[in-house]
């Protein structure tokens, strides 16, 4: 009986080694072919921007915290396809030299950039190239609930955006929160979208924001607010939702 069971246990954690060297096998697939799709993608951006008359300034540096080539991609067509005039963003970035350089361009469009961190917004108007103008709204994080959970957020959720109307939404930040994270656009939704709109969620790949996603589609439906949505996928995963005139952007 001994015997027998040591034999079993052995087959059972033969079995278990096997399944953990295949979940790390799969695990540095992915990886690979992460970073062969934003490889991909590094190259599809840069043709495409190549001889765009508002991007004078091309240099970016994507990955790790910042948005990936897959995202810069999509925001880059948003910006010179649909021309938004009104465009509100989180997070102090890579997407900022994007938006702020358009912006600057188009005498009837304005852009408005949230950033907490002002260490980081010195650092960041110190290093880019250019004289553009970036506007950058700095304010403080603080931490909310949201359905009786704790996640972060800026100060007072944005409460100064209600009866703003925007066309473009730029979410990468705060920090990504467990659950519901980066939360405080659920605080203005919907009535600071336009009737044409495009919202922009990086780091869809994770649960917090994931969750809030499926808030704003929530809300959105409740407000009778028609919209598709469409996920990419570089290095990380951005979703982009957006109102039913602009459905090409379904098609990046």
């Amino acid at each position: 009986m001994k015997n027998f069971l040591i034999e079993h246990l052995w087959k059972w954690m033969g079995i278990n080694r096997l399944l953990f060297r295949q979940d790390q096998q799969q695990f540095q697939l992915d990886k690979m072919q992460g970073i062969q799709n934003d490889i991909y993608m590094a190259m599809k951006f840069n043709d495409t921007i190549r001889e765009c008359p508002w991007l004078q300034h091309k240099s970016f540096s994507p990955g790790g915290w910042a948005v990936d080539y897959g995202c810069l991609y999509t925001l880059y067509r948003v910006l010179n396809d649909i021309h938004p005039k009104n465009i509100l963003e989180f997070g102090l970035g890579q997407s900022s030299k994007l938006i702020h350089q358009y912006a600057n361009y188009y005498k009837d469009a304005n852009a408005l950039t949230y950033e907490h961190d002002s260490e980081w917004i010195e650092f960041f108007n110190k290093g880019k190239t250019g004289d553009y103008n970036v506007n950058i709204y700095k304010t403080e994080l603080e931490e909310v609930e949201y359905h009786g959970i704790k996640t972060l957020s800026y100060k007072n959720n944005c409460d100064e955006l209600k009866g703003q109307k925007f066309d473009m939404i730029m979410i990468d930040a705060p920090f990504g929160s467990e659950h519901y994270s980066r939360s405080q656009i659920l605080n203005i939704i919907p009535d600071c979208l336009a009737s044409s709109f495009c919202i922009i969620m990086d780091d869809y790949n994770r649960q917090g924001e994931q969750e809030t996603i499926k808030e704003i589609e929530n809300t959105l439906s409740a407000s009778g607010v028609k919209y598709l949505s469409a996920t990419y996928k570089s290095n990380k995963e951005h979703l982009i939702i957006c109102s039913e005139d602009l459905r090409f952007l379904k098609t990046l």
